[in-house]
């Protein structure tokens, strides 16, 4: 008897993962999705060959295997579609109930009695070459959106992008015989004082006093020169505007790829490499700033899966294992950390703690931490204590959060409390512990997104989101370089002058805005974002 062709199980497995990826196209590098696809198959082919052993039956172990591996790798988003279209406000748990009544219907379409009776050997055939052009459908749409992508962004990065930096500039390299450890703290979202006190009701004078009796400089106008992390600091590490990409990509294009590498290879962590300095970097989860080729990369779990996957891993069934409330969580998570509250919690606290421990580390050294606080989600309070927000995980800030405003304040202020604690801390044991005077600077790469839920539009007040945290600790008297209103573009051309002996000129401190989906298509808010507004 002729068998009949099976190709629809190994198809419904690529689908889950290429369906994700074409959906991410603008932010995740092509070679992150390869891994999920590779254990989706390998888990197919398992599943498939072991129900064959056991059932002695190609038709019920396709269906079979097809069916689970399609469940269980998007079951996150079954319970997603579910709590969001049908049954507001269901809590996670669902997700595992979830998992528990699919169980009777495996067992059931499982029975080869239920086979006998209503798939004979003609049905067979036809539910096989059905279920084959259904399954070539399904990936033929992520398909042609990711050829389609690439094809359109080829030519955006004839070189690489950090080979334009410093194009306009005479060549430099760090001098002096001073070799100040370097720490750069990116806290992502923090705002500046006036806008805390204006739009939050919150004194944060206090932290800045505890900076300043530290002998830190802080710049009480500072703006950021681009309103998006991955802009604002990509620009920072590399001390230059990073407009030029307008120019290469296109002002409409949506391609974020040729950033990565922008951003990882950055002027500031190449000249001190060329200086002797060990890059150490303090990892936070963040795409952007997971620099895996640094030479100390430090990271809270066992494992380290890229972005793509630990969001991947979390639409399966294993997203509903990842709960404060089960014992087997933190287990699973050091060796296989998904993306969700838990884990984003885990990346905050663990940097904080690293911060105090780096010290220890030989030098010379440059620290880069980019810690995704106290921009949502807001997974701690203001002691420290863990959150669990009552809705999916999301990162999402301005237009983009998914609860109301007040809900907004009370987090984001409870994270700021618990952060200025903290910090405070590890700047103790930094300059404790160091064994000369660190270079330290703690920065917002932009300020937080609370006018920005109305709409995020040019026109919106954007003075909030443009103001940020920016503090310097500069031994040796080096103060009088600093100025109220230096920018993050600025940064490291202070530092670079002060203590390796460089001529850079200081830039003009602008701000630029673009939208989200459009990131290059800039437009200069510079005089815009100096005036306050937005308080009720």
């Amino acid at each position: 008897m002729k068998k009949n062709l099976i190709i629809y199980p190994w198809l419904f497995a690529l689908y889950p993962v290429l369906g994700l990826y074409s959906r991410n196209l603008t932010e995740i590098l092509p070679s992150e999705a390869i891994r999920p696809l590779a254990i989706s198959l390998g888990i197919v082919t398992l599943a498939y060959l072991l129900l064959v052993r056991a059932m002695g039956d190609r038709d019920r172990a396709a269906f079979l295997s097809a069916f689970l591996v399609f469940f269980y790798s998007s079951s996150e988003l079954v319970y997603r579609l579910i709590e969001g279209y049908a049954f507001k406000g269901l809590s996670e748990s669902f997700h595992r109930v979830l998992l528990v009544a699919v169980t009777p219907m495996f067992l059931f379409l499982a029975s080869r009695m239920v086979w006998d009776k209503y798939m004979p050997q003609g049905r067979r055939k036809i539910a096989a070459d059905y279920l084959n052009i259904v399954s070539i459908a399904m990936i033929l749409f992520p398909i042609f959106n990711i050829g389609g992508f690439l094809v359109e962004a080829a030519d955006d990065a004839p070189r690489p992008w950090s080979g334009y930096v410093g194009a306009n500039e005479s060549p430099q390299s760090l001098g002096g015989e001073d070799t100040p450890d370097i720490y750069y703290v990116i806290l992502d979202g923090y705002g500046r004082a006036d806008v805390l006190s204006s739009l939050y009701g919150f004194d944060n004078s206090p932290f800045l006093e505890g900076l300043k009796t530290r002998g830190f400089f802080i710049a009480e106008q500072s703006q950021s020169n681009y309103l998006r992390t991955s802009l604002s600091i990509t620009s920072a590490l590399n001390m230059e505007y990073i407009n030029f990409t307008a120019d290469l990509a296109g002002a409409e294009s949506t391609n974020r790829l040729p950033m990565f590498e922008l951003a990882s290879n950055n002027r500031a962590r190449r000249l001190l490499t060329e200086a002797g300095y060990r890059f150490v970097l303090i990892d936070s989860g963040s795409a952007f700033t997971r620099f895996y080729d640094a030479d100390v990369f430090i990271t809270p779990f066992r494992t380290t899966p890229n972005l793509f996957e630990m969001w991947f891993y979390s639409t399966t069934a294993l997203g509903a294992l990842y709960q404060p409330e089960l014992s087997m969580t933190p287990a699973l998570q050091e060796y296989l950390p998904v993306a969700g509250y838990a884990t984003h919690r885990v990346f905050t606290l663990d940097a904080l703690d690293q911060l105090s421990q780096t010290p220890d580390l030989d030098g010379p050294k440059f620290v880069f931490a980019h810690i995704i606080a106290p921009h949502p989600p807001f997974v701690l309070d203001s002691q420290g204590n863990p959150l669990s927000p009552d809705y999916p995980y999301v990162t999402g800030d301005g237009a983009s959060f998914v609860s109301d405003k007040e809900y907004y304040k009370q987090g984001y202020i409870g994270q700021v409390e618990y952060l200025n604690k903290r910090i405070l801390s590890a700047v103790d044991d930094i300059l404790r512990k160091s064994k000369g005077p660190p270079v330290i600077i703690i920065q917002g790469d932009h300020g937080p997104g609370l006018l920005l839920m109305s709409g995020d539009r040019p026109d919106a007040c954007l003075w909030e989101r443009a103001s940020i945290l920016n503090a310097y600790y500069l031994p040796d008297g080096y103060d009088d370089l600093l100025y109220p209103a230096i920018s993050p573009v600025n940064s490291f051309r202070t530092v670079f002058n002060a203590f390796f002996e460089t001529s850079f000129d200081l830039l003009p401190d602008k701000t630029y805005y673009s939208l989200f989906d459009v990131p290059y298509n800039f437009l200069d808010i510079t005089d815009k974002v100096r005036n306050p507004c937005g308080a009720e």
